[in-house]
């Protein structure tokens, strides 16, 4: 089988956590529809669209019911909980598990660690088209270093829809504790994103979190832009283990290939430097698709 054939071959039932396809307030290289109906020709089972100012299930509702009908493929919503969709709010959450949501994220550009880390860097997070609020950085502390009262019902309301509590761009100090209060409140589906930028966990780190039940994602888009090495992407996926690992493509810049051709890129990249097939089909496909609960 050719090195293509491959690669097409782990694309089929694979399922993409994260997809920063638009409409939006950032410009986007594809809409929702476009990156449903790549994702469909591509033989995967599965995405879930991400908008950092706004819940994505009226969009998703119109997909799944219009779209795609009838095939065997599903768009899912999710959340972020940033200012323009209502900050740390419960009722904004409540809302979007009502409307479908299969994951709601901690604040990433909103998030206090990722205004104050894009302070020091060249080259920024993608702006939106037309100049918003300014951001009040959100952090999910008291005062006194304590999980704010609000999250501690938003991880409720998670815990009881069973459904995926992504850590977003939240510091290493703050994931932790919010992930010993997710557990505590009954949550079974973690997500942590991009350990490798803004997070800045260690692997060592990332290993620990893994033994506690949470799933590493790591974000193809940053690979392909060349904000992280790509060999480090190798070690994380063989120390931490491909049993922890999900791989979503994080895609829809502007400035980056779409997401289903980032993913080939990345999946013959791995091929290439020793990551076996069965390790890729476990963090494109199987645990993905359990996250999402589609097995």
């Amino acid at each position: 089988m050719s090195q293509t054939d491959r690669v097409s071959q782990l694309l089929q039932g694979a399922v993409d956590l994260h997809v920063h396809s638009g409409p939006g307030l950032i410009p986007r290289s594809l809409d929702h529809v476009e990156a449903a109906r790549e994702a469909m020709a591509a033989g995967m089972r599965a995405l879930v669209v991400k908008d950092q100012h706004s819940m994505t299930g009226n969009a998703v509702y119109f997909i799944n019911n219009y779209i795609i009908k009838g095939e065997p493929f599903d768009v899912f919503a999710g959340v972020v909980l940033n200012n323009g969709a209502g900050g740390l709010n419960p009722n904004v959450v409540d809302a979007a598990i009502k409307y479908g949501a299969k994951i709601v994220w901690m604040p990433t550009s909103s998030a206090k660690n990722h205004i104050e880390i894009h302070k020091k860097m060249e080259s920024g997070f993608p702006h939106t088209k037309e100049k918003l609020f300014p951001e009040t950085p959100l952090t999910i502390l008291d005062e006194k270093g304590k999980i704010l009262p609000q999250v501690k019902q938003i991880c409720s309301l998670i815990a009881k829809a069973d459904i995926i509590l992504g850590t977003g761009h939240l510091h290493l100090s703050e994931t932790k504790l919010l992930v010993d209060e997710a557990q505590k409140a009954g949550v079974k589906r973690i997500l942590m994103q991009h350990p490798e930028f803004l997070v800045e966990a260690s692997i060592d780190e990332q290993i620990e979190l893994a033994k506690k039940g949470v799933w590493i994602e790591h974000s193809l888009a940053l690979f392909l832009s060349g904000l992280c090495k790509k060999e480090y992407l190798l070690e994380m996926i063989k120390r931490v283990g491909a049993e922890y690992t999900t791989l979503g493509s994080d895609l829809g810049q502007v400035t980056n290939p779409r997401p289903v051709a980032g993913i080939r890129t990345c999946v013959q990249y791995l091929l290439e430097n020793g990551i076996k097939d069965e390790e890729i089909d476990l963090m494109l496909r199987t645990n993905p698709a359990k996250l999402v609960n589609l097995e």
